[in-house]
């Protein structure tokens, strides 16, 4: 059996992906799908579940860098990584999208109100008049030619994604019908402040429609909604999530095929900014939006006999590999996956081809009194989890419904937070002290662990993560070394574990505020590869 080294595979895929980049190595380049890895909203509610007043909000824009118009996909989904709402965005080429996750939450999904026009056939292909599909106006690799090949599915009455996937949504509500399924699924979503119980505030929600638990009711709403965004460039509309094989099988997310015609769908760049008005002590700070390339070597079921760790891996992989990622020994082999019949030889491709995240983080930290100066982290992770009755999902909804139990989800050994806390004097390291004569042995601190998909957790004076703190101003700054897994939790194991960490320093008032993502201290190349077939 024969492995090849990390730095041949590493040149491999630089010489694959776009320009400059290094794909599975952090850089600042356009990417094929964004990560808006946490959003928060709050406001009033009224009895329609619209949400109104003056309360948080994310401000969301993206770019399309490259000439032909594309198809964006948004997809919403909630803290507990389950799919939510999406909508499809055209954009032409060089275009410019900005909106305001209260407004989509609302049911204005209509962002990009030059382009979302209703035109006699939808930009996504439908003929509005007869109900078929003719998407030959729009397919090619012009400004506002936005699709690169027709819905595979398209004329089949036995299938309705192709029917149902429009570019032009209702005013002002696209969504309601549904709305109460969409707004509890991502309700009762403020800060965090516990690492070590998962019955901390704002952890466990117990009425999530998405998850199963409770029922969808817009009289329980507690009017704070929070989860994540992913921006993904498709080759057609479409309304499957991300979460179900059809997305890749059909191959709608944009992967191969592209570079026939001289382009690459690594197309996108993006920026975020969190903005809470409250007055004295509210904030508004951003940063990028993470863009994740796109490498035709990624591939779910590669014919170099190579498995991937990518983005979503974690969610459909096994769909094309029969768990293989697994076993080597399965049958049929990794390779053994069935494309939609009407998806063009060159753009069918095993998988979304999209670099993966890191798990290991530097950041500083704020929690001066004095000064009023404190500190949030922004935390997305992702990895396939295990639950108590069913084994390994790649979410985290039966995890809520059996009530957060310890040992299970992100709320076990193999996803412990390892951290370790310094101050602004010279290095001074934070250890809890007894305080005992010799030979006594103290139990062990309890263990860190961050128990959601997208969190925003608050660090001021919180000792479970800066142990060293005291009122008397010992520890009231500092960096913070922050490992996303148990040090034993190696590939193939933590084959899909990844995450990102952002930072929200904010002073007196609104005066001083900054966002930024955490320093990645992964020293290693971030596309592990777990096994090669024999």
């Amino acid at each position: 059996m024969k492995r090849l080294s990390v730095f041949a595979l590493l040149a491999l895929l630089s010489v694959a992906g776009t320009g400059l980049a290094y794909t599975c190595a952090y850089d600042n380049v356009p990417g094929a799908t964004l990560l808006i890895p946490y959003f928060r909203v709050s406001g009033t509610v009224d009895a329609s579940g619209l949400i109104t007043g003056d309360g948080t909000d994310t401000k969301v824009a993206f770019v399309n860098v490259s000439w032909p118009g594309i198809i964006a996909h948004v997809t919403v989904w909630n803290k507990y990584s389950k799919a939510v709402l999406d909508f499809n965005v055209p954009m032409t080429g060089k275009d410019v999208v900005t909106f305001n996750m209260k407004d989509v939450l609302n049911g204005q999904l209509n962002v990009n109100p030059l382009t979302q026009v209703k035109p006699t056939k939808d930009v996504c292909g439908i003929d509005l008049a007869t109900g078929t599909y003719n998407a030959t106006p729009y397919v090619g690799w012009g400004q506002t030619n936005y699709l690169r090949f027709p819905h595979p599915q398209s004329g089949s009455p036995a299938e309705v994604d192709w029917q149902v996937s429009i570019s032009k949504y209702a005013t002002p509500d696209a969504f309601a019908a549904f709305r109460a399924q969409v707004m509890t699924s991502l309700d009762e979503s403020g800060d965090i402040t516990s690492f070590q119980k998962s019955s901390g505030a704002n952890i466990l929600d117990t009425d999530n429609p998405a998850c199963g638990v409770g029922s969808a009711s817009l009289a329980n709403i507690a009017g704070e909604f929070s989860g994540y965004i992913t921006i993904d460039v498709v080759n057609y509309c479409t309304n499957f999530f991300p979460n179900q094989a059809e997305f890749y099988m059909n191959d709608a997310i944009a992967t191969s095929g592209w570079e026939l015609y001289g382009y690459t769908p690594n197309v996108l760049i993006g920026d975020v900014f969190y903005v809470d008005p409250t007055a004295n002590s509210g904030n508004i700070s951003g940063d990028q939006a993470i863009a994740l390339e796109f490498d035709q070597n990624l591939n779910w079921i590669s014919d170099n006999g190579y498995v991937y760790t990518t983005f979503y891996s974690r969610l459909v992989a096994s769909t094309y590999t029969d768990n293989c990622e697994i076993d080597a020994g399965n049958s049929p082999p990794c390779g053994a996956a069935a494309f939609s019949p009407g998806v063009p030889a060159p753009f069918q491709f095993g998988g979304d081809g999209r670099e993966p995240l890191g798990d290991h983080y530097g950041f500083r930290y704020l929690s001066d009194a004095t000064n009023g100066l404190r500190t949030w982290i922004l935390v997305w992770r992702g990895d396939a989890v295990f639950n108590k009755d069913t084994g390994p999902t790649a979410d985290l909804c039966e995890w809520l419904g059996e009530g957060g139990p310890k040992g299970y989800g992100f709320y076990d050994s193999n996803h412990q937070i390892i951290f370790q806390t310094w101050d602004n004097d010279e290095g001074n390291y934070s250890v809890p002290t007894t305080g005992n004569p010799s030979g006594y042995q103290p139990p062990p601190p309890p263990n860190d662990y961050v128990f959601l998909e997208a969190n925003r957790i608050g660090l001021y004076q919180n000792t479970q993560i800066i142990p060293g703190y005291t009122t008397a101003g010992a520890f009231n700054g500092g960096w913070i070394d922050f490992q996303l897994r148990n040090s034993t939790y190696l590939p193939p194991d933590s084959f899909h574990n990844q995450g990102w960490v952002g930072v929200q320093h904010t002073g007196p008032g609104t005066l001083l505020n900054v966002g930024h993502g955490a320093t990645m201290l992964d020293n290693n190349w971030l596309c592990w590869y777990n096994f090669v077939i024999p």
